[in-house]
């Protein structure tokens, strides 16, 4: 139950901050954040559908999602990957200026460098002219029109030139690239919080880090950097093969000999090093996985001695990735030798041609040296496409796996529905509601199960382990849909609800609560709009309604002490007690209270429970899941489950403790005899 308690919290959590939440800092979104939310149909429509087939209560199970596809791909595949790269460059249309920008940068200094071997070669053949004539005239020489000192200071200025212009050009394309990458991880972030509860049950939290983390940054350096280098090559190619035509034709033509070779052994390449991509991130998300779930449970692994058994497993998933690597080294080996070999017989053949054409006079030493240097260059931009080629298929690669996440729609949409004005005053009614956990379809947790709760009512849920009590919780905060059968608020079906709205009506404290890495102040005021969290009257009352008030104040920092990752620096009952006060603060018109006092000492639970009989006299509903005898006697009704969901007796504490034969009774003797041993 831990991963869907976590995310029941934080599903709940992101839809009461009104912006992307890091850490506990909100962050202003991205300008083209919200260009994600764009729908591919039209939202009246996807309205009326989504009404439509929630419309009837009684649907049969085999409408419902539990047949759609929950888990995250991990197959490789063979497609072409045109598909994926083109979705690629669609992510950069927002950085289209940046890029532009960049590209004439490029153009500037891929120039500049393609002056060079011009320029060699024109010194060659003047200085070869000087030392043929013998010419003791120490008249200073001209070059392209001008005094050899002046030619010189120009060329010194062409290559300062050259180099801002490059260091422009990285200066661009690494700001861009973090900028596409900070959006897309944002993105990701934003699909994955909006997931039901079904996604997270079927995908470990180590696979979508992974996606969010590596994944992402490959793709940004596949767009930025890996293009600039694509189109540097280009331009660098574009020129030298231009350059080497102007000097002499018939060694060009045997230049041209090299691309066939090249182009048939990059388009292998490049799908071969797309799908390994994509299989070694895939091993790589599958690592990530190990690895969180065994420093999650490091004291387990200790208190067990389970250390040996734990390095074993987590190299296995290490030697997974390494082998990998292996086939894609293997690969990659085999493509640039045989480019090498490729490249450097070309110029064996250009160097014999060249010195034959020397010896007829077809062509000067100066020309032939600059010929080789432009066949160096173009080799050179050839040889870096099929390079830009492999990594853009290795960007595609990483590419699916993030877009697969960020194309997923939840199958309980967060923002679909009528607003819920109120759910104060109004009852809860579960209507025969059938329910299977999407992971675990064949095994039934309620059968037809009927139950109501009238406002101003706290009732405690009371049943056998594995009885269902905590699936209530998680139903009426559709983190689930039922099977079959509905649940009602004053009569409405509650899917016919805002998602995020009709949650942030909704209070829920958990038996472990979820304390974020900052202080107790930020922790207390996280499901509050940022203009309610400055109002310490508010915030002071619902620390006394918690009793959080003595043991905040014994703090040297009081509000603004730090608790830890998952709140450590706090004891348990502490953290109940915070996590309380977080709910008390949102004061919400149902609260959900998951074992939530199990940590509490008698005095803070007597604090507690006189809160909750306010609540009650102001006609709001609190919903408890209990075992513990002082929890169910501070409730006003009690409802006993059987492991269906079935509901075996109901009423106040007194009436069904004073029956021997009660269910109930049953239930605390067994505690009470389980406490005893």
């Amino acid at each position: 139950m831990t991963s869907r308690r976590t995310y029941m919290w934080l599903s709940l959590a992101v839809k009461q901050v009104p912006r992307p939440v890091i850490g506990m800092q909100r962050w202003p979104p991205f300008n083209h954040l919200h260009q994600r939310t764009r729908f591919s149909f039209s939202a009246s429509t996807r309205i009326q559908t989504r009404l439509n087939s929630t419309a009837n209560p009684r649907a049969s199970t085999e409408e419902k999602p539990h047949q759609e596809r929950l888990e995250l791909s991990t197959a490789t595949g063979n497609a072409s990957g045109a598909k994926d790269v083109r979705r690629l460059f669609q992510l950069a249309r927002p950085e289209l200026k940046s890029l532009v920008c960049a590209l004439v940068l490029i153009v500037i200094s891929g120039a500049v460098s393609m002056t060079i071997p011009s320029v060699i070669g024109k010194l060659l053949d003047v200085a070869r002219e000087d030392v043929e004539q013998e010419s003791g005239d120490e008249e200073e020489a001209v070059l392209y029109g001008l005094p050899e000192k002046q030619f010189y200071l120009a060329l010194s200025g062409i290559f300062a030139v050259g180099a801002l212009a490059n260091m422009g050009r990285i200066v661009v394309l690494k700001t861009t690239g973090e900028r596409l990458v900070a959006r897309l991880r944002t993105r990701t972030m934003k699909a994955a919080l909006e997931q039901e509860g079904a996604f997270l049950d079927s995908n470990r939290v180590g696979d979508l880090i992974s996606r969010l983390s590596s994944d992402a940054s490959i793709v940004s350096k596949s767009i930025t950097q890996n293009t600039s280098d694509g189109a540097r090559a280009v331009i660098q190619g574009a020129v030298g093969f231009g350059m080497m035509s102007y000097i002499s034709w018939q060694l060009t033509a045997v230049m041209t000999l090299l691309a066939p070779p090249l182009v048939l052994m990059a388009a292998f390449y490049g799908r071969r090093v797309r799908n390994l991509s994509r299989e070694l991130q895939t091993k790589v998300g599958g690592l990530t996985k190990v690895a969180e779930e065994q420093l999650n449970a490091t004291r387990t692994v200790q208190a067990y001695c389970g250390e040996r058994r734990e390095i074993r497993r987590y190299a296995t998933e290490v030697r997974n990735v390494f082998d990998v690597g292996l086939k894609e080294a293997l690969i990659s080996g085999s493509f640039f030798g045989a480019t090498g070999f490729v490249g450097n017989a070309t110029l064996l053949a250009l160097l014999l041609t060249g010195t034959s054409m020397i010896k007829g006079g077809g062509i000067s030493v100066g020309e032939l040296s600059s010929f080789m240097m432009y066949a160096v260059y173009t080799g050179s931009s050839l040889f870096n496409l099929s390079s830009f080629y492999s990594e853009l298929m290795k960007g595609a690669g990483a590419a699916v796996r993030v877009f697969e996440l960020n194309d997923r729609k939840p199958l309980i949409h967060p923002t679909i529905g009528k607003d819920p004005v109120s759910l104060t005053g109004k009852t809860i009614a579960f209507n025969s509601v059938n329910f299977a956990y999407p992971t675990r379809p064949h095994h039934q947790v309620f059968a037809g199960m009927d139950l109501s709760i009238c406002p101003g009512e706290h009732v405690c849920i009371v049943g056998p382990s594995g009885g269902g009590k905590s699936t209530v919780a998680s139903l009426l905060l559709r983190f689930y849909d039922p099977i079959s059968g509905s649940i009602t608020i004053g009569g409405e079906d509650i899917r016919l609800f805002n998602l995020s709205k009709y949650r942030r009506m909704m209070g829920i404290v958990q038996q472990e609560p979820v304390l974020f890495n900052a202080s107790i102040l930020e922790n207390i005021t996280y499901a509050l709009p940022l203009h309610l969290t400055k109002d310490p009257a508010r915030i002071d009352r619902a620390l006394r309604l918690s009793n959080c008030s003595a043991f905040v104040g014994s703090f040297p920092e009081g509000l603004q002490t730090a608790v830890g990752p998952r709140g450590t620096q706090l004891s348990g009952g502490q953290k109940q007690r915070v996590a309380l006060a977080r709910a008390f603060l949102q004061d919400p018109a149902i609260l959900i209270l998951d074992e939530a006092t199990s940590a509490l000492d008698s005095k803070s639970e007597d604090i507690v429970a006189s809160t909750l009989l306010q609540r009650c006299q102001e006609a709001k509903i609190t919903i408890s899941i209990a075992h513990r005898k002082s929890t169910i006697q501070h409730s006003t009704r009690v409802i006993v489950l059987d492991k269906l969901g079935h509901v075996l007796e109901t009423g106040t504490y007194q009436q069904l403790i004073g029956d021997p034969g009660s269910s109930l009774s049953g239930l605390l003797s067994k505690e009470h005899s389980s406490d005893a041993e």
